[in-house]
């Protein structure tokens, strides 16, 4: 869905990236992991065509071009970390309406859409609010809705799990793994390995190269790089290890409820 070859990118003269590659398959999560400061947001910016850049991009076939990016934006839903910064209206239905009036969608089609992706988030009842006045929860579900409310192809999640409370966080877990079992390409980026534990494939980057790729299950076997890198395995990685030296599981368990099924046999 994404490609991306001998990416080169300079700011303020200081080199970002030099010469990578990636690939964000189609139909799949995966989470590009890094340390901060290591350029994992720069990378969002350019893919949503605010920096210009040396290399080669193609998103669903289209090369990201300075006369394509309308059009590439149109397949993208993109959240930051910071919600506040997206904010653009005065009340929940008005900001997420932005982009579908943006797409000239008719206003009966655009108060169904609004409807339908805040009962699915669960943020139905405070459309009526000023975004700025909600909680750090609400405010980033409504910028999870803001960016799905058009039916994007690919979610592109920049840190964006980060103000969430562990309550809110599980349930869009959930959420994210019914839209990509859907066909939802997520991309989900992050400095917090435990939110690499839906992916389909990881990256990790450091200093604007990747040093690590593969599934999760060949990343997580390569502790002594994250630990350098100043991660430790997952917590339910850390347990399945733990449950396997002990002849009590056979296989590394992802899910908690698995897990308990599993020993309770």
């Amino acid at each position: 869905m994404i490609n991306i070859k001998n990416l080169e990118f300079k700011y303020h003269n200081k080199l970002i990236f030099n010469n990578i590659t990636l690939n964000f398959e189609k139909g799949k999560i995966t989470s590009l992991i890094g340390p901060n400061g290591c350029g994992k947001s720069t990378l969002v910016k350019i893919l949503v065509g605010l920096y210009r850049y040396n290399g080669s991009i193609i998103i669903d076939e289209i090369p990201l071009l300075k006369d394509n990016i309308k059009e590439i934006r149109k397949k993208l839903g993109v959240v930051f970390t910071n919600p506040d910064n997206q904010f653009v209206a005065e009340t929940v239905m008005d900001d997420i309406a932005f982009t579908l009036e943006n797409m000239n969608y008719p206003k009966i089609t655009i108060r169904k859409k609004i409807e339908e992706i805040t009962k699915y988030l669960g943020i139905y009842d405070i459309l009526e609010y000023n975004p700025h006045d909600l909680n750090s929860n609400q405010k980033q579900l409504v910028n999870l809705a803001s960016a799905l409310v058009h039916e994007p192809k690919i979610l592109i999640l920049d840190e964006a799990l980060t103000m969430l409370d562990p309550y809110d966080k599980e349930r869009i877990m959930i959420i994210l793994k019914e839209l990509n079992e859907k066909g939802l390409t997520i991309i989900n980026i992050s400095h917090d390995i435990e939110d690499t534990l839906i992916s389909d494939k990881i990256y990790v980057m450091n200093d604007g190269k990747i040093i690590l790729e593969g599934t999760k299950e060949e990343v997580y076997k390569e502790e002594n790089i994250l630990h350098s890198l100043g991660f430790d395995l997952p917590f339910m990685v850390e347990l399945s290890n733990r449950l396997k030296f002990y002849d009590l599981i056979d296989n590394t368990v992802y899910d908690m409820e698995e897990l308990v099924d599993i020993l309770w046999k």
